[in-house]
């Protein structure tokens, strides 16, 4: 037969301390007893019966529970780092996160038709819980517009990554630099002499695209001579549906020399298109991504790309909400933004990279000519 486990209340440390109840309650609450030997009695006592603290309990008392929602599924290795930081910051502190999203998002073969509730029933599964706060990644802030209020009528702290939501909603926003992102990229390319460049944009409902958008084609406005043309990717979770606009910036009669992709993943998708259209990567085509995800060192060549700090931000993200369920008269919005880095790696070149020598037995071939450019390959 197994043995039935018990709960240990206080009750039963009492006894086993040889202490009133009360006595018990005042040392596990961290008060004072006015007697070090009845505080140690009693927690060698708790330790003996490996007692734990009934946090449901507390959480009735106190009216916080410890426990923060965290929508934002981890989509890729940019919100895997996100939610480390989200993590290491809520244990840290003594809480827990619920995790929830409404379907299973991202690259990978995971199965995409999970019954995991759509948007309102997982806010409500977290409101029901009576969580303290709630972090929210760009998908699911707009995803959830009309139901944000579901939040903010209970006065729960909203936190949002890489994504602004109305002011009416007063929540906390987390992001990187990203016009400084996109001015950067501008820079970097105007430097290599290109003049006729092109832009993979995310979707305009994001917040984080529309500011890299308007400040790389702000920058390359600014320069005589160059001009910029901008495709939106297909609006939706799969990033693979970029390709579509990746081939159409290569098929254009007078194609870009270099393009910025929005995202590293978007990014990618220039390289599967530059390859079905046998363009070389630098020596045709330099090319900029954003996030500095896992994969882009391993690209060939290595992707030039805008690092962002992702688990900074989540560690933020987290430290604001936390913040914010400690306050008894909310404070105004804060607006965070954590700076970025430009990475050069092998994707990027001077516009006459390359030029055409002839081999020793007459046929042609392309030399690449890198001209000096400093690179960090990352």
């Amino acid at each position: 037969m197994h043995e039935i486990r018990r709960q240990i209340s206080q009750k039963v440390i009492a006894v086993e301390a040889g202490v009133s109840q009360a006595t018990v309650s005042l040392v596990l609450a961290g008060r004072d007893v006015g007697s070090d030997q009845t505080r140690k009695q009693v927690l060698e006592a708790a330790k003996r019966l490996r007692y734990r603290p009934n946090l449901l309990v507390q959480g009735i008392q106190t009216g916080k529970t410890r426990m923060i929602g965290v929508m934002a599924p981890p989509y890729d290795f940019f919100w895997s780092e996100v939610l480390y930081g989200i993590h290491d910051v809520l244990t840290n502190a003594d809480h827990v996160s619920i995790n929830l999203w409404a379907a299973h998002r991202g690259p990978g073969p995971r199965q995409r038709n999970s019954p995991s509730g759509d948007e309102l029933e997982q806010i409500h599964r977290l409101i029901d819980r009576r969580v303290d706060g709630v972090i929210l990644w760009p998908a699911f802030a707009s995803m959830f517009m009309a139901h944000i209020h579901e939040f903010s009528s209970r006065n729960l702290p909203v936190v949002t990554i890489d994504h602004e939501l109305p002011a009416e909603f007063r929540a906390d926003s987390v992001f990187s630099e990203d016009a400084r992102g996109g001015r950067a990229v501008a820079a970097h390319l105007l430097a290599l002499g290109h003049r006729n460049v092109g832009h993979l944009a995310g979707a305009a409902a994001a917040t984080w695209a529309v500011r890299r958008r308007s400040a790389f084609e702000g920058a390359i406005a600014e320069c005589p001579g160059a001009t910029c043309f901008t495709v939106e990717a297909d609006h939706g979770d799969d990033t693979t549906l970029a390709i579509k606009q990746a081939r159409e910036l290569l098929a254009m009669p007078d194609r870009p020399t270099a393009i910025f992709a929005a995202s590293d993943l978007y990014a990618k998708q220039v390289y599967h298109a530059a390859a079905e259209q046998k363009i070389r990567i630098p020596q045709d085509l330099s090319l900029v991504g954003y996030s500095d995800d896992d994969f882009a060192a391993e690209l060939f060549p290595p992707l030039t790309t805008v690092r962002q700090p992702a688990y900074d931000m989540g560690c933020k993200a987290a430290e604001l909400v936390l913040a914010r369920t400690k306050e008894v008269v909310r404070r105004e919005p804060q607006n965070l933004k954590l700076p970025v880095e430009l990475v050069v790696r092998g994707s990027t070149a001077p516009l006459n990279a390359s030029r055409n020598t002839v081999s020793g037995n007459g046929t042609a071939r392309n030399t690449p000519v890198l001209n000096g450019i400093s690179r960090n390959d990352g």
